[in-house]
């Protein structure tokens, strides 16, 4: 029973880091853009930003041993440069709610007891 639930987790990250970039862009429109009440230009804009912060994770991880993460430093200039993009395009009140969506979402991915 032990083994087959690994085999289901192993495989499950594996299928997750597999998903390409325009899938995540895709999925993350998806989970924002009723939320944020988003129109045209915003929605085109944003795929944009996604795509390149999303690109810029693949390359911070490209060459690394599976499971093992860029540095934290890397990571945040990367959301940094993202967000400074988001606060362009998003009035306030749509940046402070995808925050706290972000914020949300991470704190599901936590596994219990972190």
């Amino acid at each position: 029973m032990l083994m087959f639930a690994g085999i289901l987790s192993t495989q499950a990250q594996q299928g997750y880091q597999k998903r390409t970039v325009e899938e995540r862009v895709q999925q993350t429109l998806a989970r924002v853009n009723d939320s944020l009440k988003l129109d045209k230009v915003q929605h085109l804009n944003i795929d944009s930003v996604l795509t390149e912060f999303y690109k810029g994770q693949d390359k911070l991880r490209e060459g690394l041993t599976p499971g093992i993460r860029p540095e934290r430093t890397d990571i945040d200039k990367l959301i940094s440069f993202r967000d400074a993009r988001l606060k362009m395009i998003l009035t306030g009140q749509q940046y402070n709610k995808f925050k706290e969506m972000e914020a949300a979402m991470r704190q599901r991915q936590r596994p219990p007891g972190q």
